[in-house]
């Protein structure tokens, strides 16, 4: 009995702590502080002290910013020009849908006319506009105003 309380125990019986995934995950988190700390030179933003600049420029005419709507009403067709700028204005054509292309280029010279450096025309129709009435409608504006760029129908229906 003596024996056993002096001997020492087996090594064998002792559990020995797996050292290897603590280490993996001190190694994953070194790696991703020491990466964190470079990104953050990358967000660093810096600005230019605020200042303001006086213009002597004179004011620059506001833009003509001509608009095209094509609205059926019954069984006519309304084409309006409208136009922004120092002399604003407004013409309309009513006409059946076979003479959409025709008198629609009618007005579209006129405004050319008047205004000849614009180029730019926004255009818009109606809900209830055949598809092909709108083709008409661009195809008279091309030669005139070439760039051409499509509004919602909603504009269109609130005029």
């Amino acid at each position: 009995m003596v024996d056993d309380i002096l001997q020492t125990r087996n090594k064998k019986h002792t559990k020995e702590i797996n050292i290897v995934p603590i280490l993996d995950m001190l190694t994953t988190i070194i790696f991703f502080l020491l990466m964190s700390t470079s990104f953050m030179e990358y967000t660093k933003l810096t600005l230019p002290p605020a200042s303001t600049v006086q213009s002597s420029a004179e004011a620059k005419t506001p833009p003509l910013s001509p608009k095209l709507y094509l609205v059926k009403a019954n069984q006519e067709y309304k084409v309006t020009l409208v136009w922004g700028g120092k002399d604003p204005g407004q013409t309309t054509a009513t006409m059946a849908e076979t003479g959409i292309l025709e008198e629609s280029q009618k007005l579209i010279k006129a405004f050319s006319a008047q205004h000849p450096t614009e180029k730019t025309v926004q255009v818009s129709m109606g809900r209830d506009v055949k598809y092909q009435a709108l083709i008409s409608l661009m195809d008279a504006s091309r030669d005139y105003l070439p760039d051409m760029v499509l509004m919602s129908y909603r504009q269109a229906e609130t005029l």
